[in-house]
């Protein structure tokens, strides 16, 4: 059992002090036995010699009763014994007379055997002195012995004193102990015991984690001790301060931990997770170790041995996720090292970039079309400047024969091949967004029925073409014969996923506001939603690698000849084109799903004004193109008109000419495509000479194609007409120019 401090205390002094009093005690009762003993010893040797002179005259004399003379000294309490012997050591006399038989101590006789001088011996019953009887004959004669003197002295007496005196000195020293230890004890409690527990009490309050105060018992202790107390209670406070500091910032960190968008983790020297924050559970769920999140890096004793090398490990590489979702992540590692310089465990976080990856394909694939569409463009810009005088030429020698005539069916030829050359440079300008789209408003399941008809000649018979359209489909604005060939292209490579035969499904449904497919997608619109177009088919399905580079240009899984790589292509272009959004959900040996999302149209647009009959007119008009071809073309087909044509071969000479004949100039027809000084450039310069001037704008690229066409359209030129065009488009576009109203406000 632990005794407390004080009774501990208490017990210690205690013995002290009755050590040190038994100790005083013991010398004092010794010493005053000493004295007693001392005082006895004087008196017997004074006695003893007085009994020996006495006893001289006695033998002296003669006289046999030795002892009469000594009778007081003989009656004295003390005496138990007196006896005289004669120098041969016979008993002469003694008192009480029947001690004349009591030998004398052996001692005494040996020491008078060569000694005179007195003697004494303890004996049971006291002590025994002997004096020697001494007679000189004459003064000059020599001492000579002639018998001794015995007295016995009784110690009872001084026995009895000295327990007297010890019985007194023990009550007395008892009283005087008692009394220090009391004192001292509570001199002690007061000073230094109470003091300290009162201190210990503080120091178990603050282990409690309560705050301690300085109380009265340590205001009134000893210096020391109050100032001891006092320096405590502020290092209590300090601690309090520090470690509250220290708890809210562990809080925050902590609090930060768990809210951080990354995946923060601990490991042991084995890679296990010994400490883990939310994100990184949400992330890879009960995951035991590093081993059981990388997908790629090869071992995880290879990653923990390359960050040890390399103090820090970076790494992008697979993962499994939770519920085995694969991530693609960024991982940083650190290790960590004790005192000793040894590797105890590993510090790292790590960062979700799987939707980042997803996006830097989407961008790469992006401009890869952008690359693929401006390479493209460009083609079709000079293809489309080359068909015009094809075109143009070939519509003036149909216009000057009949048919049967020599010329009439080459022409005819010509002409038609070059219509369809337009159509595959508008179909190539609609792939890179460069054709302005001949939208009208439609019905969506109109056209997947139409498609439909066109695919039942080349769609097998093993193959089931399900449609599930939706009644009620709100009215989109859109391209016929484009979003005619989506649903074909989709089709055929259906049919191709399922050589053994299927199923073909074809939906149409309306979504809200917002809405996603297999990539999460959320589309925003400030119209009435989207129309949703689904082609599934049970087919081979695509893999997870094939489906990042599926809308690819040139990219196709097929063998050499049996496919372009332009299909999905084309596809993504034209229903980015319409302003909407495709996606694929696609498993292996289950199918493939394209979903596409069109803007629903809020409000039908009327249809075009009829086009004008008569194209015919008179004044002069000046055409400034870099290609000759289009030049003559331009003068060959106006003239007849009624027009007069006026050619520049550049920007600069045409600026030139209608500085000169701005007054004469009712239209200049402006290439907006040439070398040194573009058509923009032409524009503001003409402009500025004559700020009403009336501009037909021309470009084998489209409206929406090219950059500027638009913005020039705004800032007040008369109209646009695409290449290549017939003598019909070009008058009509001329008419329309010329009843514009002229916009003066921008120079």
């Amino acid at each position: 059992m632990k005794m407390p401090l004080q009774t501990r205390v208490s017990a210690f002094i205690t013995l002290i002090i009755i050590l040190i009093s038994s100790i005083s005690t013991y010398l004092f009762i010794t010493t005053h036995k000493q004295s007693k003993e001392r005082g006895m010893i004087a008196r017997g040797t004074a006695l003893s010699f007085a009994l020996s002179k006495a006893a001289e005259d006695g033998i002296i004399n003669e006289d046999l009763d030795l002892l009469k003379k000594a009778s007081a000294i003989i009656m004295a309490p003390d005496v138990v014994m007196a006896e005289v012997y004669s120098n041969i050591w016979e008993p002469l006399d003694a008192y009480p007379i029947g001690k004349m038989k009591d030998p004398a101590h052996q001692e005494a006789v040996a020491h008078f055997a060569t000694n005179t001088s007195q003697f004494s011996v303890p004996v049971s019953s006291g002590r025994d002195f002997y004096a020697p009887i001494l007679f000189r004959p004459s003064e000059d004669s020599p001492d000579s012995t002639v018998g001794y003197a015995r007295i016995v002295l009784s110690t009872a007496a001084v026995q009895k004193e000295i327990g007297r005196i010890i019985l007194t000195n023990l009550a007395v020293s008892a009283g005087i102990t008692l009394f220090a230890i009391i004192s001292i004890n509570v001199l002690i409690g007061r000073l230094v015991i109470n003091p300290v527990m009162s201190l210990y009490g503080s120091v178990s309050l603050f282990k409690e984690g309560r705050l301690p105060e300085m109380n009265p018992v340590l205001e009134r202790s000893a210096d020391e001790l109050r100032e001891l107390a006092r320096e405590f209670t502020r290092v209590c406070r300090s601690f309090r301060e520090k470690e509250d500091r220290l708890v809210e910032s562990d809080r925050r960190i902590r609090s930060l931990f768990e809210r951080v968008d990354h995946a923060i983790f601990r490991l042991d020297g084995d890679g296990l997770i010994i400490e883990a924050n939310r994100r990184f559970r949400d992330m890879f769920g009960d995951a035991q170790g590093l081993c059981d999140i990388l997908a790629g890096y090869g071992s995880v004793t290879d990653c923990l041995k390359k960050t040890v090398m390399d103090k820090e490990l970076h790494l992008e590489d697979a993962a499994a996720g939770n519920k085995g979702r694969g991530l693609v992540i960024a991982l940083s590692l650190y290790p960590e090292t004790g005192p000793d310089g040894a590797v105890k465990g590993f510090d790292g976080y790590i960062i979700d970039v799987t939707e980042k990856k997803r996006l830097e394909e989407r961008l790469i694939r992006s401009q890869k079309m952008e690359a693929v569409g401006t390479l493209a463009g460009g083609m079709a810009h000079d293809f489309n400047n080359l068909l015009t005088a094809i075109l143009g030429y070939s519509e003036i020698i149909l216009s000057m024969t009949k048919e049967g005539d020599p010329f009439n069916k080459p022409a005819t030829i010509i002409y038609d091949a070059a219509k369809r050359g337009a159509d595959f440079g508008r179909k190539i300008l609609a792939i890179t967004r460069k054709e302005k789209l001949e939208t009208k408003p439609m019905d969506i399941n109109q056209v997947v029925r139409s498609a439909i008809e066109l695919l039942q000649r080349s769609i097998p018979k093993n193959i089931e073409i399900v449609t599930e359209l939706n009644e009620g489909i709100p009215i989109i604005k859109a391209d016929a014969s484009q979003l005619q060939q989506v649903i074909i292209n989709l089709a055929v490579n259906a049919r191709d996923a399922m050589p053994g035969g299927g199923r073909l499904a074809i939906e149409t449904s309306v979504v809200g506001a917002e809405t996603g497919g297999s990539n999460d997608l959320h589309f925003r619109t400030g119209t009435g939603g989207f129309i949703k177009l689904s082609v599934a088919d049970t087919g081979v399905g695509i893999d997870t690698v094939t489906q990042r580079k599926i809308f690819d240009p040139f990219f196709t899984t097929k063998e050499m000849g049996k496919g372009t790589g332009l299909g999905l292509y084309i596809v993504h272009s034209i229903i980015s084109n319409h302003g909407g959004y495709i996606n694929l959900y696609s498993e292996p040996f289950k199918g493939t799903q394209f979903n596409i999302y069109l803007p629903v149209s809020s409000a039908a647009e009327p249809d075009e004004a009829a086009e004008i009959v008569n194209i015919t007119g008179s004044g002069t008009l000046l055409v400034i193109d870099d290609e000759s071809d289009v030049r003559e073309l331009c003068r060959d087909m106006l003239e007849p008109l009624g027009y007069t044509v006026m050619v520049a071969s550049s920007g600069m000479a045409g600026v030139n000419i209608f500085r000169e004949m701005k007054d004469a100039v009712r239209l200049v027809i402006l290439d907006m495509v040439m070398p040194k000084m573009s058509g923009t450039e032409v524009f503001q310069a003409l402009r500025t000479i004559n700020p009403a001037v009336k501009i037909l704008l021309c470009s084998g690229y489209s409206q929406n194609g090219f950059a500027g066409i638009d913005e020039l359209l705004r800032r007040g030129a008369a109209g646009f007409i695409q290449k290549p065009f017939s003598r019909q488009n070009i008058g009509i576009a001329i008419k329309k120019a010329l009843s514009a109203v002229p916009d003066k406000g921008d120079t």
